[in-house]
């Protein structure tokens, strides 16, 4: 007496491997695509295939991509403002982020022929959108005022702005700096934190409110933005001032979990990095080894959101960001998380299809 004769399984294996590789699949495709809000981006304006953000230009100001200046290999963005009696801004506009901890990291760089000042270029800020006013003060802003950097930080308190300026050490021309933020947004009950390092070492912090706790959560701007030079303010700080020249490289805003601290950077006193002292950054960052060359490009980036795209442009023909239409950024995710979800759906169909060969294959004689 034989046992009776397992039922066929034929076409199972082919609608194993095709179920398997549908499925993986779709979970690249999933893993590739980027999150709603921009919270984790970078920039590093090498490919013309990568998603720009959005600029804020009034006047005549350019925003350029073009070949980096100052030894640095690669792209980088040139922004200008001239001296035309009406232009005062040109700002690359990150939005999207929300109101929790991240760390903003980018590099620029002052030509040598930049004209000092006495006042503010601010060269990057941290915009709270208000309802009530289109003239509030940028809740954080960095600057250089004559020969140095500053940092001014505002909040509300009993219906005032008050502001609190903190010295960041002299400016030096003619050299990439590389600028670390690590923002913790306050509450109306919790205080924030900020800490800003340039070339790997700490140079300035801020404890308490840091916003205005009304409105959208902070938005990211960088680029050249001269307050003194709004058209309504007249021509009192534009004699003897040509245009405002700078380039900026490597932008990455990477989302921190609240109220963790990245590792300590080394201080100096007077809230000036040393430039005979070998910076170092911690291994969390997302910023550029100080260590390296200025001609090497920043390799850590965070790839959720705009993907860091590879140097393949030509370093000729500049060319030119999309312009600011109130849009959050929307990216697309790098193609090579597909490319790996492909190989591994089709490793694992055929491990899965061997082992099912192996379970249903011949079976024998069975005897009594």
């Amino acid at each position: 007496m034989h046992f009776a004769k397992p039922p066929s399984h034929a076409g199972h294996p082919a609608r194993l491997l095709t179920s398997c590789a549908t499925a993986l699949l779709v979970l690249g495709v999933a893993a590739a695509s980027p999150a709603a809000a921009a919270d984790s981006v970078s920039y590093d304006f090498e490919s013309p295939s990568q998603k720009l953000p959005f600029m804020a230009i009034n006047g005549a100001g350019r925003v350029l991509v073009g070949p980096a200046p100052g030894g640095r290999s690669g792209q980088a963005a040139r922004v200008n403002i001239p001296n035309d009696g009406h232009s005062f801004k040109s700002e690359l506009v990150i939005k999207g982020l929300d109101a929790g901890s991240h760390r903003f990291s980018f590099a620029n760089y002052l030509p040598g022929d930049w004209q000092e000042q006495d006042f503010d270029t601010i060269v990057a800020q941290w915009f709270s959108t208000q309802d009530d006013t289109l003239r509030i003060k940028p809740v954080v802003a960095l600057s250089i005022h004559s020969a140095d950097w500053q940092l001014k930080i505002h909040w509300m308190s009993g219906g005032e702005i008050q502001e609190k300026i903190i010295p960041l050490g002299a400016a030096r021309l003619g050299h990439w700096n590389q600028w670390t933020f690590d923002i913790t947004w306050s509450s109306p009950t919790t205080p924030g934190s900020i800490a800003v390092a340039r070339d790997g070492v700490n140079v300035g912090s801020h404890q308490g409110a840091n916003n205005y706790h009304r409105g959208q959560p902070p938005h990211f701007r960088i680029g050249a933005y001269r307050p003194g030079w709004r058209p309504e303010k007249g021509p009192t700080q534009r004699g003897g001032a040509s245009e405002a020249v700078l380039f900026i490289d490597d932008i990455a805003i990477t989302s921190t979990a609240a109220g963790s601290a990245p590792n300590p950077l080394p201080t100096t006193t007077g809230g000036a990095a040393s430039p005979s002292r070998p910076p170092v950054l911690s291994s969390s960052t997302s910023a550029a080894s100080p260590s390296a060359s200025p001609s090497t490009k920043a390799s850590a980036a965070p790839t959720s959101g705009a993907p860091a795209a590879t140097a393949d442009a030509a370093p000729g023909a500049p060319r030119e960001t999309r312009t600011e239409n109130g849009s959050s950024l929307s990216s697309t995710g790098p193609t090579g998380v597909i490319g790996i979800a492909a190989a591994s759906a089709a490793a694992l169909a055929c491990g899965a299809f061997l082992l099912f060969r192996r379970r249903t294959g011949p079976q024998g004689a069975h005897r009594r």
